[in-house]
């Protein structure tokens, strides 16, 4: 045998100790009681009444749409065609609003749609003329406006069913839907059996959390649904435990020294007195025979195991804790973990949300002809990192204490003026010119001051000269 046969067989002589002493009779999940699967509904019900599996789902959506993108055709003054129509849409529609509600539904399940209704005179279930049925692209050229938006209507997976798709292997759709099923709503927003069938053409179908699949993503809750049961469990257990442990109740003794038991009579009377003491404004029970005696408080503080099970929470999902928990709390955030998120969020913003719902969204709306076509369009995102007053007040008294000790130390000796206002204090190349050049002009006029109040000083002899 060469040295590679030992180790196997050391390891294998592992393997099969490890099987001889655990427990193979016993789940963990089954014990703490994790579903194997987990159901469309499983995500919806937690979602609508679970509100930290609420937050946990709207979390990133809402904080990439706290901000809207702005649309524009090219960087000049002048408004384009394109961008007036877009501003009218905006206005009317407030579309931002209905796009933000597409992300959040669509992170409940597999992916969510966006139902777009046009005045095409056609059903819902033919394609809308003008987008490219092969889905190569979705915007013709020449395109002018010909048609009206007329309202948008945003869905989750379980309100939107994909009922055919492209089966085709040739096709450049292959495994995309080309017939969903809309279950319509009465009018207590429940759900009705009746469906009715929409082309791809009316639907944005949007999809967070893509593998593999184009069609299907990850919900945003399962890579945490263990910890949301965890959770629920903990809430709904400690509610229990402080509404049983909190008055725990009276334990009734009979007194010692009597021999006989209680009559009916006497029973009678100690369960009237507890009733009027228990759910009543009694404050006393006359008791005789029968002595009562209060039975110890047990109610135990959840706090630290829900920390422990929101830090897990935060740890799979890449959030801090502080902003997960809360507005409030996130205001002691490290400076960090702000950045670090500022910097996701808007990484999201560009990869995601205008990627896979702002370009499509516009795209489709020009090859419906809601939309002229422009020749090219870009969607820009503000700047996330907007500093309270309080932190711009320190960071300009920070620079300013900078460039004092700049100044006294004579550090110009070292670095230049204009290397240490760029490299050093991050102003451009314009900005540290302009100091310059003020800091200079600053100075010659005020030695012209100085000069202009003393008109005599070149005439007087210096008293340090011999000739004084």
């Amino acid at each position: 045998m060469n040295k590679s046969d030992y180790i196997q067989n050391a390891n294998t002589l592992r393997r099969e100790l490890l099987n001889l002493i655990q427990d193979t009779t016993r789940s963990i999940d089954d014990e703490c009681g994790y579903p194997l699967n987990i159901s469309q509904g499983d995500y919806n019900t937690a979602w609508n009444r679970h509100g930290i599996a609420s937050r946990i789902n709207n979390l990133m959506p809402e904080e990439c749409w706290n901000v809207v993108p702005e649309i524009i055709e090219d960087e000049t003054d002048n408004e384009t065609a394109f961008e007036k129509e877009w501003k009218a849409l905006e206005k009317e529609f407030h579309i931002f609003n209905y796009l933000s509600r597409l992300d959040i539904l669509s992170g409940i399940g597999q992916y969510g749609a966006l139902l777009i209704g046009v005045n095409d005179g056609k059903k819902l279930y033919e394609p809308v003329d003008g987008v490219d049925l092969s889905g190569k692209k979705a915007i013709r050229s020449e395109r002018k406006v010909t048609r009206k938006l007329l309202y948008l209507k945003p869905f989750s997976e379980i309100m939107i069913q994909i009922n055919t798709k492209d089966e085709n292997p040739q096709s450049s759709r292959f495994g995309r839907p080309l017939l969903y099923s809309l279950r319509s709503e009465n009018l207590n927003g429940e759900l009705e059996g009746t469906e009715i069938l929409v082309h791809w053409t009316r639907i944005i179908h949007v999809v967070d959390g893509k593998l593999s699949s184009e069609t299907f993503g990850t919900p945003r809750m399962q890579q945490v649904y263990n910890y949301l049961l965890d959770i629920k469990k903990l809430l709904g257990g400690s509610a229990e435990m402080f509404w049983r442990g909190a008055y725990p109740g009276l334990a009734f003794e009979v007194n010692p020294e009597r021999t006989a038991g209680l009559t009916t009579t006497e029973k009678t009377e100690i369960r009237e007195e507890f009733d009027n003491y228990s759910n009543k404004l009694q404050r006393y029970m006359a008791l005789v025979g029968v002595s009562a005696k209060s039975l110890a408080v047990q109610v135990a503080s959840p706090k630290e195991h829900f920390d422990v099970l929101l830090k897990a929470i935060g740890i799979t999902l890449g959030i801090p804790y502080r902003l997960l928990v809360g507005s409030e709390e996130a205001k002691l955030a490290s400076s960090t973990d702000t950045t670090t998120w500022y910097r996701r969020v808007k990484k999201r913003q560009e990869n995601y949300c205008s990627v896979e719902i702002v370009h499509p969204f516009i795209d489709r709306l020009i090859a419906m002809g809601i939309l002229s076509e422009p020749k090219e369009y870009f969607v820009t995102w503000p700047d996330l990192a907007e500093l309270d007053p309080k932190d711009e007040a320190v960071i300009m008294k920070d620079k300013t204490d900078a460039i004092a000790k700049y100044v006294a130390s004579s550090g110009n000796t070292l670095i230049p003026p204009h290397q240490f206002l760029t490299t050093v204090m991050g102003y451009t190349d314009e900005e540290a010119e302009q100091f310059i050049l003020e800091a200079e002009e600053f100075q010659d006029d005020t030695i012209d001051e100085d000069e202009l109040n003393d008109p005599d000083k070149d005439n007087r002899p210096d008293p340090n000269s011999d000739d004084s």
